[in-house]
């Protein structure tokens, strides 16, 4: 799932049992991070931080290529401030 939260101003992912935080610029570039890569065995993802990375097989690569490139109508929860862009756990 991904949401948009107005008030913090920073977009959230959760992908399987990992949540992420980013700005709007953090978003795009994780994304085109992801887009571009390609593989056919495990694929292992370095995080922002120094010495975290989680990997993924080849379906769950996909999956997220998936969550992070669906385009869906906005649906809006005002009591949370929360936009929700994309409502689909694909994991």
């Amino acid at each position: 799932m991904i949401s948009y939260c107005d008030h913090c101003k920073v977009y959230h992912l959760e992908f399987g049992n990992l949540f992420f935080r980013f700005t709007e610029d953090g978003f795009l570039h994780f994304r085109n991070y992801v887009v571009g890569l390609m593989s056919n065995r495990k694929i292992f993802l370095r995080l922002s931080s120094e010495n975290v990375y989680f990997c993924l097989t080849n379906a769950e690569l996909q999956e997220l290529k998936t969550l992070v490139l669906l385009q869906t109508d906005e649906e809006v929860l005002q009591d949370f401030g929360l936009t929700f862009l994309q409502d689909l756990s694909l994991n």
